[in-house]
């Protein structure tokens, strides 16, 4: 191949990645109709149990359990159970504190997924509720996704998770990312299932538990890709919705991030069906969504080297344009205070995101996986 036929094979990956997939996945996602959950009455509302894993979480746990102890669900068919993975703060006297939670702890810290498997031995529970400590939920948040879990061929339905504005420009460019990505997943959910679920708040039946691996980072990917493969659907809904604040400082986003993507490599290895059409029903989108993501950073280097090595006046402009690129993401990240420039701040995330990809396939390749949550904020 030519040093042209590379740039372009490069920029297509990149292109159908962040555009192409996207565009196409709205077009035929409005072929469909979306779900329309009804409202349960009170008589019809399923058992809930709202499950939380929890580690050091003693400063901001009490403000979480006031928050779900007052939505709208029926209190005699709702139950908080609290799971304190080796906690040597107070968390577990902060949960004991609040009426109607229950509290599971242990001494050994053991990760969120023994957590969760601890703790999902204990629940007898119609519905389960998996959701962080650090957002809000809205008063209907629940009522909302078990109405939409009970529709025929669902297992599995995320609540929206809104970042409150962001105050900086940085700020705001991550969460127009954000809001992309919730763009994407509400047509993927449209046209059949997103990939996986929202961490903050997302709902399955008791039924469909399966027990994860000891030191399975993503739950919320493994838990609804399993129920996905059963041939149920994985929903998002709109009008389910989870608060949380942004990161501000992407650095804190990269850690978040490097954690996040190499939870996906960890994944992907552990569940080699997830790559044949014949056994993953969202094959098409797990390719395009998941794994080219993934993928973007080397077709940017493609791209790059291409560009250096290709002759003409269009490859001598490709190459300005990323060298202007990469040196607008370099000055964001040796000086702040370029970074309130809109065009310096967008190269700078998006080379963050990027950055992240790698450092996470590094991370990964080195065995140094920990299942053991972090906190970033």
């Amino acid at each position: 191949m030519t040093a042209g036929s590379w740039f372009w094979a490069g920029t297509a990956v990149i292109v159908y990645t962040y555009l192409g997939y996207p565009l196409l996945v709205s077009v035929l996602a409005r072929l469909r109709a979306p779900v329309q959950a009804m409202p349960l009455n009170r008589d019809e509302l399923p058992s809930v149990t709202i499950l939380i894993a929890a580690h050091n979480e003693a400063g901001r746990l009490a403000a979480k359990l006031r928050n779900l102890l007052t939505l709208d669900y029926p209190q005699d068919r709702l139950r908080v159970v609290v799971v304190s993975d080796g906690s040597t703060d107070e968390t577990e006297q902060e949960a004991a504190a609040q009426p109607g939670v229950d509290v599971i702890g242990y001494e050994q810290r053991r990760g969120k997924a023994f957590a969760l498997n601890t703790a999902m031995t204990a629940v007898r529970s119609e519905v389960v509720v998996f959701c962080d400590v650090r957002q809000e939920l809205a008063p209907d948040a629940v009522r909302r996704i078990v109405a939409s879990l009970w529709q025929p061929g669902v297992g599995v339905v995320s609540g929206e998770l809104i970042h409150r504005a962001g105050k900086t420009v940085t700020g705001q460019n991550i969460g127009l990312y954000w809001r992309y990505e919730k763009w994407l997943r509400t047509c993927e959910s449209r046209l059949y299932s997103t990939v996986g679920a929202t961490g903050a708040l997302y709902a399955i039946r008791r039924e469909d538990w399966e027990p994860l691996r000891e030191g399975t980072i993503l739950d919320d990917f493994e838990i609804p890709m399993r129920i996905v493969r059963k041939g149920k659907r994985a929903l998002l809904d709109a009008g389910a919705l989870v608060w949380d604040t942004l990161h501000e400082d992407p650095r804190l986003e990269r850690r978040r991030k490097i954690r996040t993507l190499s939870g996906n490599f960890q994944s992907f290895l552990a569940n080699g069906w997830l790559f044949s059409p014949w056994t993953n029903p969202v094959w098409f989108q797990f390719v395009s969504h998941k794994v080219l993501r993934l993928l973007v950073p080397y077709a940017l280097a493609v791209c790059l080297v291409a560009s250096l090595f290709g002759d003409g006046p269009l490859m001598r402009l490709a190459l300005a344009t990323q060298i202007l690129f990469y040196f607008m993401a370099l000055a964001g990240a040796i000086w702040q205070p370029a970074r309130r420039n809109r065009a310096v701040s967008f190269a700078y995330v998006f080379s963050e995101m990027n950055l992240a990809a790698v450092l996470a396939l590094l991370r990964f390749a080195r065995g140094s996986l920990d299942g053991r949550w972090e906190k970033t904020s």
